[in-house]
């Protein structure tokens, strides 16, 4: 199992949440992915319809008659004999926040890149656990404080 980095928080999913946006007198409504630390520090990270229905069924347990992409994507890792050890959300690319899936094999550890909806829908699946970064955690903290 890969070691994790000094800068890597756990957080639990608590769930997926519809946000409302109005943007030129349109509505539009974006999924929140909202994770939170032991300090009850909460990241909000907008994602993906489907990744949000994926990590919505994954926490209410929910089975579906025919597996899902995530469901399918953990199957190929089991066939492989690859172990998802960790998801860490953290890293920015193109203004929008990356994170790593972290798996380990007989031969090697890999990171894959990967969007966090995806990477935390996985995890769920896998029981495997999630980190956020401390930098994208403390960055919500001082936003917070900078409002009082």
């Amino acid at each position: 199992m890969a070691s994790r980095a000094e800068d890597e928080v756990m957080v639990e999913v608590v769930g997926v949440f519809e946000h409302h946006l109005v943007l030129d007198d349109r509505e539009q409504r974006v999924p929140l992915l909202m994770v939170r630390d032991g300090a009850d520090r909460e990241l909000h990270l907008p994602i993906g319809s489907c990744e949000g229905l994926a990590i919505h069924l994954a926490l209410e347990q929910q089975l579906v008659p025919r597996p899902l992409t995530h469901d399918l994507a953990l199957r190929l890792l089991e066939r492989l004999s690859a172990q998802l050890d960790r998801v860490v959300i953290g890293g920015h690319s193109e203004g929008a926040t990356q994170a790593t899936i972290h798996l380990h094999t007989a031969k090697s550890e890999l990171a894959v890149h990967a969007r966090p909806g995806d990477a935390v829908a996985l995890a769920l699946r896998a029981e495997a656990p999630i980190y956020a970064i401390e930098g994208l955690l403390a960055g919500i903290e001082q936003a917070g404080s900078d409002m009082t």
